[in-house]
């Protein structure tokens, strides 16, 4: 059965802020055992590593020489790519994709750094690369000033830019909403070098030099 856009939140959200309902979320069709066998073998951690890398040469590529970027940029989601919900998943139980356990973790604010991610965003930083994040949680004031926060206590230091889901949002993938908040950025006179997300939908759309894919075995977004 398919949930309505940021169900991911519902359980709190609901309660808290008024929130449209629109996009979907799912489960994959891998098993429990198959989803904790990816993690625990470390080949999560291989495959995230893997992407981070590429992503750091590029930005050093595209920041250096005659021909380097003028206000590069880089664009990284949130949830299961700069922050880690499957510590939280695995303690509630919610693994298969549970929304309302999904819910809880992200407003619990208490998810650590991927570190593969973190990684890049200081590698950016250090090369002069501005960070954007761009995230499908919805735009609400408790659950901005939590989400920055918890990014701030996971290690991404410094002001952080932060693009949420706008109130009255209606369409059925995130695509629309992901790639204008990019061209917004390039509108300002950025060069979006890479773009990393977890989800096809962070990256489809167009708006960045390069696209980065994580590996998600939990949930789809659309």
């Amino acid at each position: 059965m398919r949930t309505g856009a940021h169900l991911t939140l519902l359980a709190l959200l609901l309660v808290l802020v008024a929130v449209p309902v629109a996009t979907a979320t799912d489960p994959t069709s891998k098993t429990p055992a198959q989803i904790t066998e990816f993690y625990s073998s470390g080949a999560w951690n291989k495959a995230v590593t893997k992407q981070a890398k590429k992503a750091k040469a590029y930005l050093a590529k595209r920041t250096h020489g005659k021909h380097k970027a003028k206000k590069p940029a880089l664009v990284l989601d949130i949830d299961e790519t700069s922050l880690n919900n499957y510590p939280c998943f695995v303690e509630k139980g919610g693994i298969p994709y549970d929304s309302a356990i999904n819910a809880g973790c992200v407003v619990a604010y208490g998810a650590p750094a991927i570190k593969p991610t973190l990684g890049l965003y200081k590698r950016a930083k250090a090369l002069g690369v501005k960070v954007f994040f761009v995230t499908g949680r919805p735009e609400a004031e408790s659950l901005r000033t939590g989400t920055i926060k918890n990014l701030h206590d996971a290690g991404y230091k410094g002001k952080i830019e932060l693009t949420m889901t706008p109130s009255g949002y209606a369409d059925e993938s995130l695509v629309p909403y992901k790639s204008g908040a990019r061209r917004k950025i390039q509108k300002r006179g950025f060069k979006i070098l890479a773009n990393v997300g977890d989800q096809q939908s962070d990256l489809r759309g167009g708006f960045s030099e390069r696209t980065y894919k994580l590996p998600n075995p939990i949930y789809f977004t659309p």
